[in-house]
């Protein structure tokens, strides 16, 4: 087992090169921690997975509360406010995808019951940039700017394919996905579109057939849409 001393040193190393970073970088990945995981968040949380100061972070946050941009709970915990919501919004709105992504999402809902989400890539991850909650009440909730390693679900593995891809989410034991890629006017993947159920409503071949097949045909369905086929059959 590692002795406490070479922890002390790495947390000390941590802390000296998040110190190097920009103001505005630190905002950034404080307000990153907050929509990566459900909330509401502690401070010390907040500290930790930035890798900055506890009054460093607790300064930062006093600022985005007062714009609205953060709001406080119970217990003096964090979550994003309602301005944030309203950036966020306005950029999925404004997004010329939105309208044909957000009718794939919808068609999914409708057939399979689940809860249908669109991932795009940043980096060496994906974020739930849009969803359509499932219609069961015990089905999955959707919960848009989810963050996850491009690895870690069907929606980062897509990315790198053109058929429906099947993974059971490494960070969520239970929960099993199918996704595939959506492409852009210009060839490139956009993002994946797919559904979350869990382990047992996508357990049955047949099941996990029928829904591969739903959602490779959404996704195709959504590229034409957006042009995608177009260069590959020497169109625009």
């Amino acid at each position: 087992m590692p002795s406490g001393t070479p922890q002390a040193h790495s947390s000390g190393a941590h802390r000296s090169a998040a110190d190097q970073r920009s103001s505005a970088t630190k905002v950034l990945d404080v307000l990153t921690a907050l929509s990566d995981h459900p909330g509401p968040h502690r401070l010390t949380d907040l500290a930790l997975s930035t890798g900055l100061a506890k009054a460093t972070v607790y300064r930062m946050l006093q600022s985005l509360v007062e714009r609205g941009f953060v709001v406080t709970g119970p217990g003096s915990r964090y979550a994003i406010g309602p301005r944030f919501l309203g950036i966020a919004n306005a950029a999925l709105v404004d997004a010329p995808w939105h309208k044909i992504v957000r009718s794939g999402l919808e068609q999914l809902r409708a057939a399979t019951g689940m809860s249908a989400h669109f991932a795009q890539p940043y980096g060496k991850r994906t974020v739930i940039v849009d969803s359509a909650e499932s219609t069961d009440p015990f089905g999955l909730p959707a919960r848009p700017g989810r963050s996850d390693d491009v690895t870690s679900t069907a929606f980062g593995q897509a990315l790198d394919g053109h058929d429906a891809v099947l993974a059971d989410d490494r960070d969520d034991p239970g929960v099993r996905s199918i996704a595939a890629p959506v492409f852009g006017a210009d060839g490139q993947v956009l993002g994946a579109i797919g559904v979350a159920g869990t382990t047992f409503t996508l357990s049955d071949d047949a099941t996990i057939d029928r829904i591969s097949d739903l959602v490779t045909r959404t996704a195709g369905e959504s590229s034409a849409v957006l042009g995608a086929y177009r260069r590959r059959d020497g169109v625009g």
